[in-house]
């Protein structure tokens, strides 16, 4: 899948460096390294692959942040969201590589105003819009790695600060992705090699998770909004170019 040794030392660097960035912003880091990885072996292959490597970064991240996740919440976002990721898992198993990196790109950009219009109109979710938004965010989680940018703005209205929505959205993710494996598993989507491959990633994630979280601690709410509006659409031009690459 990943051949010689200076392609396997470059997606070491990279997973580290995701890692840091993940852990920094709670997001982003592994739609990242899938977007790196989609340039190595295929969108098709690397989302299997970091779906298993993002159940090894999320259980650290889970568990540097377990005392500031907000559980009423992310319970209630898995209770919703749960059967629809099975759905959405289901669906992604029998698409094309084009559709998958389309997906991505329009689920992003549909993401920003989305955020901004929360932010605008300074939203609060109240328990039935976050049913409705986790299920949504479900469906995608299915397809595409790094939903938690659908999901940010609703997570975000019930007021959390940037600590709470790092640990209560690497929580839920943590979940996600395991259901997630489980799918992928059973449609002969996740092999001995993507789960070697993805296991190995994963375990270069966990140090970077923890630095990350030490940038985070210096960012205020507002910096960290920032980031994550930059690297949305750094995302979407990526994943524009990948459905245009794959369509040739």
């Amino acid at each position: 899948m990943i051949a010689g040794l200076g392609t396997l030392s470059f997606v070491g660097v990279a997973a580290l460096l995701t890692a840091v960035l993940h852990g920094a912003t709670g997001m982003a880091g592994g739609i990242l390294m899938a977007a790196i990885l989609s340039h190595i072996i295929g969108i098709k292959a690397a989302v299997p692959v970091m779906t298993v490597a993002l159940i090894l970064s999320h259980l650290s991240r889970a568990a540097l942040y377990a005392q500031d996740t907000d559980w009423a919440v992310a319970k209630r976002v898995l209770l919703f969201g749960c059967p629809t990721i099975v759905i959405g898992a289901l669906v992604f198993s029998r698409i094309s590589a084009t559709t998958i990196a389309i997906v991505f790109a329009v689920f992003l950009a549909l993401s920003l105003p989305v955020k901004h219009w929360a932010r605008r109109h300074d939203i609060r979710t109240e328990p039935g819009v976050l049913a409705a938004a986790s299920a949504i965010w479900g469906m995608l989680a299915g397809n595409v790695i790094g939903p938690g940018f659908f999901l940010a703005p609703f997570l975000l209205g019930t007021g959390m600060n940037r600590l709470t929505f790092v640990g209560t959205l690497a929580t839920v993710t943590l979940a996600m992705n395991v259901l997630k494996a489980s799918v992928f598993s059973a449609t002969a989507l996740i092999d001995i090699e993507t789960l070697t491959v993805g296991i190995l990633i994963g375990l270069i994630t966990i140090p970077g998770n923890w630095l990350g979280r030490s940038l985070l601690k210096r960012l205020t709410d507002s910096k960290h909004r920032v980031a994550i509006d930059l690297l949305t659409v750094i995302m979407i031009l990526n994943f524009v170019y990948l459905a245009v690459a794959s369509a040739r």
